[in-house]
């Protein structure tokens, strides 16, 4: 149990934060077409309108990324040139990009400042990366609860959570890496929040990280078309997933299938914009030049690509694929799951695995809002991995196999069946069966087409969609659960 819940600690946290609030969809709905009808009236006008779009996102992390070897070139000292600039390009990038809500950001940005330099003072008495930390998060309930406007909320929302992540982060590493605060001014601060590699979509970084990217030496200029392919293989991964996220059903009519291919076909289009802004980010980090993330999650997933890429957000196959739901929680937003590891169950274990593993899971769930089918989804998904865990588990024992959440190394030196073998496919099998359809089951609610998208989608509405499809997860939950109680 404890090791289950130190390696996976409720790692329902970021199954579905999709940033949805910018994955652009203002496209037209078209009317089922044949392939013809389909290129001219939606491939085309969104491929221009999404390339224009994502422009100057690209534009301004190149400059960003020039302004930063020119400075570490030239200039190796002053640091706030860099700064000032990431600070510069974010603002005008969250100004353009927001119609409303400015004024959110800039109270959060102004009192955890000022919080940050009062800590600075008081040492001894109070915990400062634990009130700034609860401060944070309280902003961002108090923020959706005040907002009256579901739209303006909805827009604002993705990048205040991304803020409010940095706040936590900062606060707590300032309180570990005291060398920090010798780098913490209000210029750095201000360009580490406005970044704009990843102010608007994501993903989160550590202020080490950005201060590591931005100012560390560079020894010569050179055109690097390791640089440019990275970011034109990400933003071509980005269009297509849009492009079938939003042009999928003007051919593909679904309407008169089965439920489960409706809710597939659903579920399918909501992953596929997930991805659409995950490489999107990418390909904005890469652009700014900041640094790969190797951080153990990415090992852990056996990442050969991320040199492809430039940098690790999601892995597609991981989840169109998966081994298990732990692959997928971790494969759908490498960074946060990053962060509610390192920072809240990490530094809540001492307190005890269990108090870690629900404070984790309520702060997971209160970043994505007070959101009753995130909610809901984030439950399924802790428990059905908590139930997943213990039943490969003890399956692995008993007939001496590789059906472990997790790959065995190769070759395997703990069990007798190792991958290939009739009796691992088979129990594999059943699980990858159980992953697709956990995925199909919990991805049908978040339905693109439904207006209540961007107001927020009700309890009401969450278990009319579970009940179509007869709860079928949740019973099969049971019945993992019985049978883990059995054997």
């Amino acid at each position: 149990m404890s090791e289950y819940l130190y390696n996976v600690y409720d790692e329902n946290d970021d199954l579905y934060d999709t940033y949805d609030d910018y994955s652009y969809r203002d496209v037209a709905n078209y009317e089922s077409a044949g392939w013809k009808e389909m290129y001219t009236n939606c491939i085309v006008p969104s491929f221009f309108q999404i390339s224009f779009y994502m422009l100057p996102f690209v534009v301004v992390n190149i400059g960003l990324c020039f302004i930063s070897k020119i400075q570490a070139r030239y200039f190796p000292s002053h640091h706030n040139i860099t700064h000032a600039f990431s600070f510069g390009c974010g603002l005008c990038l969250m100004h353009n990009t927001l119609e409303h809500g400015h004024s959110y950001l800039l109270q959060l940005f102004v009192s955890v400042y000022l919080l940050i330099k009062v800590s600075f003072i008081e040492q001894k008495l109070l915990r400062f990366d634990f009130i700034i930390s609860l401060y944070a998060m309280m902003y961002l309930i108090i923020c959706e609860i005040l907002e009256k406007d579901p739209k303006v909320w909805h827009h604002v929302r993705g990048v205040l959570m991304i803020a409010v992540m940095k706040s936590i982060s900062l606060a707590i590493d300032i309180k570990v890496n005291r060398s920090l605060r010798d780098q913490f001014s209000i210029i750095s601060f201000l360009g580490y929040m406005c970044c704009p590699a990843n102010c608007i979509f994501g993903p989160w970084t550590s202020f080490t990280e950005y201060l590591n990217s931005l100012t560390r030496a560079r020894s010569r200029f050179k055109l690097n078309f390791k640089y440019l392919a990275q970011i034109i293989v990400n933003i071509m991964l980005s269009i297509l997933c849009l492009l079938f996220s939003n042009c999928a059903d003007t051919t593909v009519n679904l309407e008169h299938s089965w439920k489960w291919i409706v809710a597939y076909g659903t579920a399918f289009s909501f992953r596929m914009s997930h991805y659409f802004i995950s490489f999107l980010s990418q390909a904005t980090m890469v652009s700014a030049g900041l640094a790969t993330n190797d951080q153990e999650s990415i090992r852990s997933l056996n990442v050969k690509h991320t040199r492809y890429f430039g940098y690790t957000v999601v892995r597609p196959w991981s989840i169109e694929f998966p081994r298990s739901l732990v692959y997928v929680v971790v494969a759908w937003n490498v960074p946060i799951h990053n962060f509610l590891k390192q920072y809240i169950f990490r530094a809540l274990k001492p307190h005890g695995t269990f108090a870690a593993v629900f404070l984790t899971y309520v702060t997971s769930s209160l970043l994505h809002g007070l959101n009753f089918q995130l909610w809901a989804t984030l439950l399924t998904i802790g428990v059905w991995s908590y139930v997943e865990f213990n039943v490969r588990n003890k399956l692995s024992q008993i007939f001496s196999a590789c059906v472990l959440v997790n790959k065995c190394s190769v070759p395997c030196t703990k069990h007798q069946l190792s991958q290939n073998k009739a009796m691992t496919i088979f129990i594999n099998s059943i699980f990858f069966i159980l992953c697709v359809i956990n995925l199909t089951y919990l991805g049908a609610i978040f339905d693109a087409n439904s207006q209540l998208q961007t107001e927020g989608y009700s309890f009401k509405h969450t278990l009319e969609k579970w009940h179509r499809l007869d709860y079928v997860s949740h019973w099969l939950l049971i019945l993992g659960y019985l049978f883990n109680w059995i054997i």
